[in-house]
């Protein structure tokens, strides 16, 4: 092999290697704001997203609330309370949904299943899902 053929290969390569970091650098940074079918108003604020805390128990009922905050425009928002479930699909134990929603919080309520692994996952109709940590409730 030629050296001008190495060094243009090993060039070539370095490029590509330096490329795929910078996207995907980029693509991590931003994607817990921007999904395929967010509206403008959504990616032109920086601190735009959504939250989903730990479900909490009071009695036999079992409780998350999910939340958007410095978003513009309107969503659905959609919150489900799950039980995990392994090999089976999680279990929605409570779910609650709003459309025109903008910013605030929405709690979704219902009753315990057992003993178990609960999650809240908060959902936007413009694509974005956020679930919060697993907690052992009930």
């Amino acid at each position: 092999m030629k050296d001008s053929d190495r060094g243009i290969r090993i060039a070539a390569i370095g490029a590509l290697v330096i490329g795929s970091v910078l996207i995907g650098s980029s693509v991590a940074g931003t994607a817990w704001a921007s999904s395929p079918g967010e509206s403008a108003m959504e990616r032109t604020a920086a601190a735009c997203g959504l939250g989903a805390d730990n479900p909490r128990v009071s009695g036999g009922t079992i409780s998350g609330s999910g939340s958007r905050a410095g978003c513009g425009g309107t969503v659905t928002l959609t919150v489900q309370v799950r039980k995990h479930r392994p090999a089976w699909p999680d279990k929605v134990v409570a779910e609650t949904s709003r459309t025109g929603f903008s910013n605030g919080s929405l709690t979704a309520s219902g009753g315990c299943d057992g003993n178990g692994t609960y999650f809240t996952e908060a959902r936007s109709s413009s694509g974005n899902k956020l679930s919060s940590g697993r907690v052992n409730r009930c």
